[in-house]
């Protein structure tokens, strides 16, 4: 029975509907079914997700918990032989080609039999887009290991890469056995991660909210909060890692002689900063990967040649660059950051720009050369580093902006605003959590249509006056995927001194893959959008 043959009952787009009332039932009652009706189908829907989440989020927090107690150990066992004199990152330039043997023999290949390496996140995602979540997660124990064996020997990458791998790897087999549809497998899929995110981070709410943001620029899919928020506290409790940030003193001890005027400007000011420096940070990850594209045929050549590029790194610079580098990031987020004596900087600024600078060119060698891990914990070190530089410059509260810049770095190379604002409130909280929200909302725009995630997905323009290709992977996107919307201010302003306006007059690109109905509801007939920013 359709809606149009009761009375009183409007066609829902042609859309067939339960109603357990006869035909000629009054409407009232119709409409009171309808209530009850939908009332019970989101209880049902609620009581379905809540179960699943809790249930992903358990398992998620057990195997990320013996994820850290594993790297927490081998970290241990190289520190120890660090103190003995032995360096393990020496071991570098046998340990990447060896890394990249292992993941091109026993790694699942393309459907052209070639091996495509991804970060553990950017694998994920695209099994999310393209996939439906659907993914070898047979392939997970080798990944983490290959992780572990980097991080062991002094590879700068993260750990959120491998726990969220672990989430997927939870979650998949459990929609085979469940034997859910396509939609609920990819919404599993998507709760497993961000149960994976929160239990490593720390941060329950925002890791969660991170692993949801992540999937696109500029969209949210709403339908899986519930699950995933009820899997990230269920995951953080099950696995009980702390917070990556502890609490700061009391803002008045913080924030010194500054006005709330001051604080605002400083926050607009320093995300501009934390931008630029995720900006750097991307695209030096891109060049170094064109680069060494050339000599994508000798993948064992160029691993080793990575590896005697981060001993020489290391031996340059010290080896607090090397791993996870958390005494670097605990340093500079209490305002201090030790002098090591291999290094060749010793002021505090001096100590804080090298400490950034060296840890973007030591996480794009290693992650473009064998390296197997997240980027995560790299922005937490880049951040904060490069907050305490800002704050030494202009005489700040440098524990104050190396938090700033721990959490507006997430914000603007991962585009996750929201995650980077919750992370705020959740572990800063207070009048610091709402300036840091400042701070990170503004890096998150200036880093444009850029990320360290090539699988992310380009959802919706940060600006009005721009108008990029929609839908299509981050990695792909290029100068000529952006233009300026024509009439904008800068092309005027590009077209009076005399400036090429080339990307202005390009007519809309779009990714093959993409349904143009999809691309912008606000462009006009002729491929323009509403003047603006």
């Amino acid at each position: 029975m359709s809606n149009s043959d009761v009375p009183g009952r409007p066609e829902v787009s042609g859309v067939e509907t339960y109603s357990p009332l006869p035909p000629d039932a009054p409407p009232e009652l119709h409409a009171a079914a309808r209530w009850y009706t939908e009332q019970a189908v989101l209880l049902l829907s609620t009581f379905k997700w809540s179960t699943l989440g809790a249930v992903v989020g358990f398992f998620t927090g057990l195997g990320v918990k013996l994820y850290l107690y594993l790297l927490n150990s081998l970290i241990g066992f190289s520190n120890h032989a660090a103190s003995l004199g032995f360096y393990t990152f020496l071991m570098l330039p046998i340990i990447l080609p060896l890394l990249t043997l292992i993941a091109r023999t026993l790694s699942p290949h393309n459907a052209d039999g070639e091996y495509v390496a991804e970060e553990g996140t950017d694998q994920v995602i695209n099994a999310i887009h393209e996939e439906s979540g659907r993914f070898q997660w047979t392939a997970i124990p080798l990944r983490l290991l290959l992780n572990l064996i980097t991080l062991t020997f002094g590879g700068s990458t993260g750990k959120e890469g491998p726990a969220a791998q672990i989430g997927a790897g939870v979650s998949s087999p459990l929609a085979d056995i469940l034997h859910l549809s396509d939609e609920d497998r990819r919404r599993l899929v998507i709760t497993g991660v961000a149960a994976g995110f929160a239990a490593v981070f720390g941060t329950p709410i925002s890791g969660a909210l991170f692993g949801v943001e992540v999937l696109y620029l500029g969209r949210i899919e709403y339908p899986v909060l519930l699950p995933c928020i009820v899997a990230g506290v269920v995951a953080q409790l099950t696995c009980g890692a702390p917070p990556p940030v502890t609490a700061m003193l009391h803002p008045a001890q913080v924030f010194g002689q500054l006005t709330p005027t001051d604080l605002t400007v400083l926050s607009l000011i320093s995300g501009l900063f934390f931008g630029l420096m995720a900006l750097l940070l991307i695209e030096t990850m891109r060049q170094v990967d064109l680069f060494l594209s050339k000599y994508i045929r000798h993948p064992y050549w160029v691993a080793a040649g990575g590896g005697v590029a981060l001993v020489a790194l290391y031996g340059l610079f010290g080896p607090q660059y090397a791993a996870l580098s958390y005494p670097v990031i605990m340093g500079a987020l209490h305002g201090h950051l030790s002098s090591d004596p291999h290094a060749l900087l010793h002021s505090l600024v001096g100590l804080a720009l090298a400490a950034c600078l060296v840890k973007i060119v030591a996480t794009a060698i290693t992650l473009k050369t064998g390296g197997v891990g997240g980027i995560v914990t790299p922005l937490f070190f880049i951040g904060a580093t490069s907050g305490a530089a800002f704050a030494t410059i202009l005489h700040l509260p440098a524990q104050l902006f190396a938090r700033f810049g721990f959490i507006a770095l997430v914000a603007a190379a991962a585009n996750t605003p929201i995650a980077a604002v919750v992370m705020g409130l959740e572990i800063l909280g207070g009048p610091i959590g709402v300036y840091c929200a400042l701070c990170a909302c503004t890096a998150y725009l200036i880093v444009g249509h850029r990320s360290v995630f090539a699988g992310q997905r380009l959802g919706y323009s940060k600006a009005a006056g721009l108008l990029p290709t929609l839908d299509v992977p981050m990695g792909h996107i290029d100068r000529g995927s952006v233009r300026v919307v024509s009439g904008h201010v800068v092309e005027r302003f590009g077209a009076r001194t005399g400036g090429k306006s080339r990307n202005a007059q390009r007519p809309l690109e779009h990714h093959p893959s993409v349904d143009s109905n999809k691309v912008n509801s606000n462009i006009d007939s002729e491929g323009n959008l509403p003047e603006g920013d």
